[in-house]
């Protein structure tokens, strides 16, 4: 038994311990009703946990969402998606491409323990010009396998260009869909693709908007990066689309220390990926060792800042950052990348809550401090200046997730699709990109850190 005189830490802890061990049993006898609908989760949280406070109108869907939502690009276990259902989430994004198909399994798993109607669950295809109406039908009767439900409430096109928007194939497998009850709504992601105008974000986004099939919209939102997300809010405001944001953190400030003789977990894994490919480790550790003082140079810039604020993680960054996004009134949810029960009980208090004054002025000190820094997702300003004519935000994407978001290997792996139009080309380049980009970034110079980082050359 816990008493009073026990720390609001302990109690959490000891809440999450009864989650695990417990749940499933709660839940067991609870499963069917009458009507054999499942019904929720019934453990209730204790006084001190955080619970959602603001729903907001999604759109046309009318379905009344969380104001944060989940994402899940990383999380692998189904007890953290009961764990912020129970929470008060109700949002829950997924793909048929996130964790190799085996998101829809996960939260499939969980969704045992929920009653369905109370949640929004959204999934996304990736389409090319090759699918016919039959290959998508197939591909998402195989997700709604996986989901083992009837329905998603929404089927996304994953990050398109603007010309696949009207894909025959797609609306015509979609139209069937709905008419038989497996979906209900239509969205569209993108943060910005390989192929410069044509998939950059904001045409991407206002052609879904003016082409009026779709119901709803994902796409890249933060307080570095957000004035043409905010152009496209403002016409789903009108159209009364719903929308929703990710890529709500735009950095990081911490810096891995080397020591060759105590390497980190990630640092090993840098290591063994350079001896799989038959590299010595002499060379892994000079490279390793390279890369690592370019990140100090970086942090060395942002120091003052951190000084003055008094941080202490890389998170306090990446929690204010997500607040900030979730202060706006026509954005209707945050997906954020639950993948631990810690980040759900530090985001969650989060809801309905105002951004205050300090916050706001360490967020705008940081831009200032960072601005030539981040490379916005979804901007192509530059890619016409390129004479290779090289995907500059996907390479930097990738970069991201390799960097920031633990996501090593799937970033390789999406930067090898790119073959021989990668960054090696920046070598003998005479750069005309830097006079292209808006905010000052090196791009030549991130670009061959982002090609040393992707391929361990």
């Amino acid at each position: 038994m816990i008493t009073e005189s026990k720390s609001s830490g302990e109690k959490k802890e000891f809440s999450r311990r009864n989650f695990m061990r417990y749940g499933g049993l709660l839940v067991g006898g609870n499963l069917a009703s009458n009507n054999g609908n499942r019904l929720p989760f019934t453990h209730a949280p204790e006084e001190d946990e955080p619970k959602i406070k603001r729903f907001k109108l999604l759109g046309r869907t009318g379905f009344k969402v969380s104001d944060i939502g989940m994402g899940n690009t990383r999380n692998k276990e189904v007890n953290v998606v009961r764990y912020v259902y129970n929470h008060g989430v109700n949002y829950i994004d997924t793909a048929e491409s996130y964790q190799n198909s085996t998101s829809e399994k996960i939260i499939g798993e969980a969704l045992k323990y929920m009653n369905r109607k109370k949640v929004f669950i959204t999934t996304k295809l990736h389409i090319s010009e090759r699918d016919t109406e039959q290959t998508i039908l197939n591909r998402y009767r195989k997700c709604l396998a996986r989901l083992d439900s009837d329905y998603f409430d929404a089927l996304y096109i994953h990050n398109p260009g603007v010309v696949l928007l009207k894909h025959e194939g797609f609306h015509t497998a979609f139209k069937n869909l709905k008419r038989e009850g497996k979906v209900r709504f239509m969205g569209v992601s993108s943060h910005g693709g390989r192929s410069g105008r044509d998939d950059e974000m904001k045409n991407v986004l206002l052609s879904a908007v003016a082409d009026g099939r779709f119901d709803m919209m994902l796409m890249v939102y933060n307080f570095m990066n957000h004035k043409i997300a905010d152009e496209v809010i403002s016409a789903c405001r009108e159209k009364n689309i719903g929308t929703t944001a990710m890529k709500t953190s735009p950095g990081v400030l911490k810096v891995a220390e080397f020591d060759p003789e105590n390497l980190t977990k990630q640092q090993k894994e840098y290591i063994q990926r350079f001896a799989r490919r038959g590299r010595s480790k002499e060379t892994a550790l000079a490279s390793l060792k390279k890369r690592i003082k370019k990140q100090k140079e970086t942090y060395q810039k942002t120091k003052p800042f951190i000084e003055k604020y008094g941080l202490k993680t890389a998170f306090d960054l990446r929690r204010t950052g997500i607040h900030w996004a979730m202060q706006n009134p026509e954005l209707h949810t945050v997906c954020v990348s639950f993948a631990d029960f810690d980040l759900v009980d530090k985001i969650i208090p989060l809801s309905g809550t105002q951004l205050s004054h300090v916050e706001d002025a360490y967020l705008r000190d940081f831009k200032y401090t960072y601005d030539d820094q981040y490379c916005r997702h979804g901007c192509a300003d530059c890619n016409g200046s390129c004479p290779h004519d090289l995907p500059v935000s996907a390479i930097m994407r990738y970069a991201y997730y390799y960097e920031y978001q633990g996501g090593e290997k799937e970033a390789i792996l999406k930067y090898a699709r790119l073959d021989s139009r990668n960054a090696s080309l920046c070598r003998n380049c005479d750069a005309p990109c830097l006079s292209a980009c808006p905010y000052q970034l090196n791009v030549r110079t991130q670009l061959l850190q982002a090609h040393e980082m992707l391929t361990l050359a």
